[in-house]
């Protein structure tokens, strides 16, 4: 295996924890689904944009939806008054972990080019270097 494909998966792999690492912290810190009384979805319906369960208790009520359900457009003070705020800071923050690793996906694809062009540069110079020198 050549140098510089050693040294591209060492760094890729270390860019790439970073972004794992990154991510699950992101998503441990959510703390409720966002539905009002739903627990945290789990990490890949967040990615995959998975639709939320609606508890039965809602639609046997035959409540709208604009009172417990934090991810349509409302007012800061219509959230307070429906007591959706947490509901919806959960709603926010599965909008960053998404964007989180669309940004990922775009910085691996800079970096994979960005890391060939410094290494031919690099390459190239100490080429020349090595032949002003003789």
């Amino acid at each position: 295996m050549h140098l510089r494909t050693k040294a591209w998966l060492v760094s890729q792999g270390l860019l790439m924890i970073t972004a794992f690492i990154i991510q699950f912290t992101f998503h441990r810190e959510i703390q409720v689904g966002p539905i009002l009384n739903t627990p945290t979805r789990d990490y890949w319906d967040i990615i995959n944009r998975v639709e939320p369960k609606i508890p039965p208790q809602f639609i046997e009520q035959g409540l709208e939806p604009e009172f417990y359900d934090a991810r349509l457009p409302m007012t800061p003070e219509e959230v307070l008054s429906r007591n959706l705020v947490a509901h919806r800071r959960a709603v926010r923050q599965e909008d960053g972990i998404r964007t989180a690793l669309t940004g990922c996906i775009a910085v691996n694809i800079l970096y994979f080019f960005g890391f060939h062009l410094i290494y031919l540069y690099i390459k190239r110079t100490l080429r020349n270097s090595s032949r002003n020198s003789k």
